[in-house]
């Protein structure tokens, strides 16, 4: 609930004064919150959208007198996540999202503004979707014990959004640090894992653990392996043509991964020739793939044999 309530201190306090009331049991259940200028406020949660009616009631209805947000509130949610310095979060608004502290990460949406053929900026900001990071210690312990039951090895985490992959990963660093006494690198390109801020780590990924935060996983992955010589890197999102060959490179050197991808089954991956190209750097022998719906539940973990593709 705290870290519900920390997010909900970045938006507009109009806002925040509604979503502070909610009972503690709903508030743990939100995993998104969505401003939608002239719209009803919107809290996806695991059972799907909920509202707030205007007597602060939670409902999953859509009915009259549900709390709307303002174009006021949009704005001034916009500024408090830009911590009033628009200017210098340029380039991660140009990306659709920025990150604050706590690993929250904030997708903004309005009307794009171009030069040279790219997109710059974002003006008249008309969405803001505050997605929820949450840190559960000891949630990646069972499938650990159950990916490393032959020893130590590589593995992905697969799962549609919100099945906890992020969430898997930060513990599986913290795990692998504190009690595999591996030396791992965290190549945090969105700060959803380890959540820097201000140079400081917030959330638990170990002791021996470094940290590479806002670094376009290509580059960090070969920043790591150069000079950090370390036991394991970890990712969340692979899947481009740069990543695989930053992958190749640092099993070449050496090194064991541990990342993520989107993909829902072994036909999914298959499917996918960047993810085929990913299985064949040999970074992997097991995949781990997530139940859609219900965060950080493994639903199977296959071995990676050389007939997988």
């Amino acid at each position: 609930m705290k870290r519900f309530l920390k997010a909900c201190g970045f938006l507009s306090k109009r806002i925040y004064s509604v979503l502070n009331t909610l009972p503690e049991d709903f508030g743990r259940r939100v995993c998104e919150i969505r401003l939608r200028a002239g719209k009803p406020l919107s809290l996806v949660t695991f059972d799907g959208c909920m509202y707030i009616t205007a007597t602060g009631r939670v409902t999953g209805l859509i009915t009259s007198g549900l709390f709307t947000v303002s174009k006021a509130d949009v704005k001034e949610s916009f500024n408090r996540i830009c911590e009033y310095s628009v200017y210098s979060y340029t380039n991660d608004i140009a990306s659709g999202f920025i990150t604050v502290s706590g690993g929250h990460r904030a997708g903004v949406y309005g009307t794009a503004v171009y030069q040279n053929g790219k997109i710059t900026g974002v003006r008249d900001v008309g969405g803001i979707n505050l997605r929820i990071a949450r840190e559960y210690i000891g949630c990646g312990e069972k499938m650990m014990n159950e990916v490393m039951s032959n020893g130590f090895c590589g593995f992905l985490l697969c799962g549609a959004p919100s099945t906890g992959k992020t969430t898997l990963l930060r513990d599986c660093a913290r795990i692998m640090s504190d009690f595999m006494f591996k030396k791992v690198t965290v190549v945090d390109e969105r700060g959803e894992i380890a959540a820097v801020s201000h140079s400081q780590v917030q959330n638990n990924v170990g002791i021996n653990t470094d940290v590479l935060d806002g670094y376009l996983k290509p580059y960090g992955i070969l920043q790591a392996v150069r000079t950090l010589s370390p036991d394991v890197v970890v990712c969340d999102e692979l899947g481009g043509d740069d990543d695989v060959k930053a992958v190749e490179n640092g099993v070449n050197s050496g090194v064991d991964f541990v990342a993520a991808i989107h993909a829902v089954n072994a036909d999914d991956i298959r499917s996918k020739p960047s993810l085929c190209s990913l299985i064949k750097t040999g970074a992997f022998k097991k995949i781990v793939f997530l139940k859609s719906g219900v965060p950080c539940d493994v639903s199977e973990i296959l071995d990676i044999g050389g007939d997988f593709l």
